[in-house]
């Protein structure tokens, strides 16, 4: 982590930069200063060495005075004559060397052992070239300068004056640089590090600033800005990225709107819109897709296998619509592609429209039309028929041409009803019809109506049950559609019951409404059948004969005229057993 940051990278430049500085003008003026001494010291003891040769080839008694002349040079002295035999040596040049041991050999030419000179140096001092040697000497466990001076006495050379110093002095001064040097480079690299801290903050604290404002934009904050504080291109980055969030607050914002407006478009959507990946993977839904489908459809889930393959067919159908088979459903569905730029997989969106009402509907109308025409075709075709009879004579007496008036009349008569029950329900659906309210004895009016049809069920071998509620509460409506009501659940009863079975006339009050049910002991109705017997012309046994004249609308009328008075209709049945067919009226709320 330290290695990413900016300061830790600008401190280590530097102070590089400074490190890599010092250490070349400190080598650099190293040698340059260790040069200057070195040969600023070889020509003081060149000088000092010529001195002492000009005075010795003056004077011979110097030779003697080594020791004398040693401490005036500030080095060791020594004198050698021109075979290089040591004449005289000071006793600084012989430390760790007794003058008897030096003058014990004076025949091993000391200078060679001691001096740091070969034989070829002592040669080339006496051919009269001064000779300058330096280096460590094992005699003085030390580095040592040596410089050797020809002594020449009248243009000849008769010796050599060897001076020799320690080069500890050399060394202290070129410690003391070093020294020098080294403090100086701990201040400048201690001054680039403030300088490094320093220009790092100028430079990170946007930069961090920046990071964090960046980091939750991410998260959806586009309220941060940057401060400007510099016109440099640290300040034109902040002034850019503060355009930059601006900009983008903006952009999110209207994209924000967009999406919440479509959301809210697919949402309120009456058919469901699925969207999907042709594997099966759901992307989005809206809530009408789940409640169409019963299906919690969460992104990411995979749909049903049975769903699957007829959206895929779908979708190979571009433009065309589909139908799924889901449950008692039937789904229209019409596809499109959609490509997915986040998985870059096949994609589609699918609107779903739940067409089960329109498919019955359309079922239903069908069936419409063929009773409509078939409960028409036979009252016609009785009525064409004997009338045509009539007019041909065919009727060879009286009583036969009054049973041919009779069946016309008959016929003519139920293709009225079958009218007037239409017209009836026509003006029924279109709110038209026209109802005579007033307070009603439910009571009286069921007592009334099983009286007349006591006679009718007796024929038929039927037995009839009354099981009405005392004090039963008056409700308000029209007596004769009431009782229009009764007598339709009634003629169904009786159509349904075979001979020797029971109907019953129940009512009583539950709640604020009065409830009227008529049971019967006949052949029951199946259950996928319950939904639709209150529509037009539906017959539950399409085959029953119609001698009884039953054209199919009855229950519809009931329900018509039940909810014209506002109340409601229910039923029940078990196959084999029976059903209570039952209507809901509200009572008449009485005043205190």
């Amino acid at each position: 982590m330290m290695r990413q940051s900016i300061t830790v990278k600008l401190w280590l430049l530097l102070v590089s930069l400074v490190v890599i500085s010092l250490l070349t003008v400190g080598f650099s003026l190293h040698h340059l200063l260790e040069s200057y001494y070195y040969n600023q010291q070889v020509e003081t003891m060149l000088a000092r060495g010529d001195m002492l040769a000009r005075s010795l080839a003056n004077n011979d008694n110097l030779a003697a005075q080594a020791e004398i002349l040693g401490k005036l040079a500030g080095t060791g002295v020594m004198f050698i004559d021109r075979q290089g035999q040591v004449i005289s040596c000071s006793s600084n040049g012989t430390t760790g060397m007794s003058m008897d041991h030096m003058m014990g050999h004076s025949s091993m030419h000391i200078p060679t052992a001691g001096m740091h000179l070969n034989d070829t140096d002592i040669e080339q001092v006496l051919q009269g070239t001064s000779v300058v040697k330096h280096g460590y000497q094992e005699t003085f466990q030390a580095d040592m300068l040596t410089v050797a001076v020809p002594v020449r006495v009248n243009g000849d050379v008769t010796g050599a004056v060897i001076l020799f110093a320690p080069q500890a002095s050399l060394s202290a001064a070129m410690a003391a640089v070093d020294r020098l040097i080294l403090y100086a480079g701990l201040g400048a690299v201690l001054l680039a590090t403030i300088l490094a801290i320093f220009a790092a903050r100028r430079v990170t604290r946007p930069l961090k600033q920046m990071n964090r404002i960046a980091l939750n934009m991410a998260q959806g904050d586009f309220s941060g800005r940057v401060p400007v504080t510099s016109g440099d291109e640290i300040g034109r980055l902040a002034r850019s990225f503060n355009n930059l969030s601006a900009e983008l607050a903006q952009s999110i914002t209207a994209l924000s709107r967009e999406k919440e407006k479509l959301n809210r478009v697919v949402r309120g959507i009456t058919d469901g819109v699925l969207a999907f990946e042709l594997n099966g993977r759901v992307l989005f839904s809206n809530p009408q897709a789940e409640k169409l489908l019963n299906l919690q459809l969460v992104p990411g889930m995979s749909l049903p296998a049975a769903l699957v393959a007829p959206l895929q067919a779908a979708v190979g159908g571009e433009g065309t619509t589909g139908e799924i088979k889901w449950g008692q459903q039937v789904i229209a569905v019409r596809a499109a592609p959609l490509p997915d730029e986040e998985t870059r997989a096949q994609a589609a969106v699918a609107i779903l429209q739940d067409v089960t009402k329109q498919k019955q509907l359309d079922q239903l109308r069908r069936e419409f039309l063929a009773s409509v025409s078939h409960e028409l075709r036979t009252p016609l075709s009785f009525i064409q028929g004997y009338a045509e009879a009539l007019a041909d004579g065919m009727a060879s007496s009286e009583k036969e041409r009054q049973e041919y008036s009779g069946i016309i009349l008959a016929e003519a008569r139920r293709l009225r009803r079958l009218i007037e029950d239409l017209f009836d329900l026509n003006k029924m659906a279109a709110g038209h019809l026209a109802l005579d309210l007033a307070p009603i004895a439910m009571g009286e009016l069921l007592t009334r109506v099983a009286r007349k049809y006591q006679p009718l069920l007796a024929d038929q071998n039927l037995s009839l049950t009354m099981e009405i509620a005392p004090s039963l509460p008056l409700i308000k409506g029209d007596a004769v559609r009431l009782e229009q009501v009764v007598i339709n659940l009634l003629d169904n009863a009786r159509h349904h019951t075979p001979a020797g079975g029971k109907i019953t006339i129940a009512a009583t009050q539950v709640g604020t409404e009065l409830k009227v049910s008529i049971a019967d002991t006949g052949h029951g109705i199946p259950p996928e059948d319950l939904p639709y017997i209150w529509e037009r012309f539906y017959k539950v046994d399409k085959s029953r004969s119609r001698r009884d004249g039953g054209s199919g609308l009855g229950l519809a009328i009931v329900k018509s005229l039940v909810e014209a008075h506002g109340g409601r209709v229910e039923v029940e049945s078990t196959p084999g057993k029976g059903s209570i067919f039952s209507f809901f009226l509200p009572v008449l709320q009485q005043l205190d």
